[in-house]
């Protein structure tokens, strides 16, 4: 089945939103509720669209001998380094600042708050060029208001803002991200800091030497815990990612013991470091041919898992749904699913790829609305697939986020349910 092709939603600031509806009263309590720590942000708002709501995000000042000068709110995939008024907080009343979206109902946003005190202006608003602006966006911190707390792919924590209607699956465990780092969350992807410590007596670490990439390898193989014959296999990129900061081993172990998933082994893998990621991921000759000359054999001889490619799943994001894309493409008779997630089309295109999977091959594609470029590459491959439909079940979903691990974490989990349901679980499922 091929969803249909929908359009692109947009959020939108709204100025003054708070300082026209809200009494002083209100604000007053926000304010004094945020200082007591018994008001948590973002404050969600009903609007007059049951589809959409407004998320007040809030800075209350604690610092009066160096008064706040600025701040910005840097949520992946909202910030527009050509529009930054649009990120930055306003003062809605002596001591209370306030940014306001109106988002989808369903929205989830990972992001962080950064301030300027004293003279001159703030370091985003100095830099001209894209990435420096937004890295100087980034570089503050979570928001000292939320509980919710996620993790990027270098392990930065960010702060969580997932809208009333958002589903996470009640078995997503809480990140455990380095609240130590320091600097922006959006920049060394995948950087190692030594060896990958052990986070779980079934999570299983093994350096192996890549005889394709010519490097030595981390991989995780998440075992569960009971192991009756062979079981099904997903193969996640960014692996580490996962594996150190998102605790998805407790995770798959409520997945599991609820009924909702069915015992399985996961293989994580370790895509290294910033460059290395990018040179690797998006090429067949780079993981992808890792994986099915080394890795998934290596993973069967060492493993109780299934021989049947349609037990065998890959999953990625960004440049590692690429790189799922290109695996079941390139070597159908080895896997069978692929949950492809913020796929980067732009950097290859594979409509004709897709076209020509076979009949037993079933993909879930997944972008966020917020990430406009592969978004409309999504869309375009939809467009594509509705005028010459593969054999093959091609899902596309669009959800209401950017490019961004608050989604691609809980959807992870929701995908490998859809694709290997356990005896509980009732929903749909991937080809049914």
């Amino acid at each position: 089945m091929h969803t249909k092709p929908e359009t692109t939603p947009r959020s939108l600031r709204s100025f003054g939103y708070l300082a026209a509806t809200g009494s002083s009263d209100q604000l007053q309590d926000w304010k004094q509720g945020l200082l007591a720590g018994e008001l948590h942000t973002p404050v969600f708002e009903a609007s007059d669209d049951p589809e959409w709501v407004y998320a007040h995000f809030l800075l209350v000042e604690k610092q009066p001998e160096a008064p706040l000068r600025a701040a910005i709110l840097s949520a992946n995939a909202l910030v527009d380094h050509r529009d930054l008024e649009s990120s930055e907080f306003e003062q809605v009343t002596e001591g209370l600042w306030a940014v306001t979206l109106r988002v989808p109902a369903d929205c989830r946003a990972g992001y962080r708050i950064t301030t300027h005190r004293g003279e001159g202006l703030p370091a985003w608003r100095t830099e001209t060029e894209r990435r420096p602006i937004r890295l100087a966006a980034d570089a503050g911190g979570i928001d000292e208001h939320n509980p919710l707390v996620g993790a990027s792919m270098n392990g930065a924590p960010v702060s969580l803002a997932y809208a009333p209607a958002s589903q996470i699956p009640e078995y997503l465990a809480t990140a455990t991200p380095d609240l130590h780092r320091v600097g922006p969350a959006i920049g060394g992807w995948g950087e190692s800091s030594g060896t990958p410590e052990a986070t779980h007596p079934r999570l299983h670490h093994h350096e192996i030497f890549d005889e394709n990439c010519q490097r030595p390898r981390n991989l995780w193989m998440y075992e569960p815990a009971s192991v009756n014959g062979p079981t099904p296999l997903a193969i996640v990129h960014d692996g580490a990612t996962y594996a150190r900061f998102l605790a998805v081993a407790d995770s798959l172990d409520a997945a599991i013991a609820t009924g909702q998933l069915a015992p399985l082994h996961v293989l994580f893998i370790d895509s290294t470091t910033v460059d290395i990621r990018s040179e690797e991921l998006p090429v067949l000759e780079g993981t992808t041919t890792s994986i099915a000359q080394q890795f998934l054999p290596w993973a069967r001889k060492h493993y109780q898992i299934s021989p049947h490619r349609e037990d065998v799943l890959v999953n990625g994001a960004s440049f590692g749904g690429l790189a799922a894309l290109l695996l079941v493409y390139h070597f159908p008779q080895l896997v069978g699913n692929a949950l492809a997630q913020s796929p980067s089309l732009w950097h290859t295109n594979l409509c004709e790829e897709i076209t020509a999977l076979p009949t037993d091959t079933k993909v879930q594609i997944q972008a966020g609305c917020y990430e406009t470029d592969i978004h409309d590459g999504c869309l375009s491959l939809l467009r594509h697939l509705w005028e010459h439909p593969s054999a093959a079940t091609v899902d596309f979903e669009s959800l209401s986020g950017g490019h961004d691990w608050s989604w691609w974490n809980p959807e992870l989990l929701t995908g490998l349910v859809r694709f290997f349901p356990g005896p509980a679980h009732v929903g749909n499922q991937i080809g049914k």
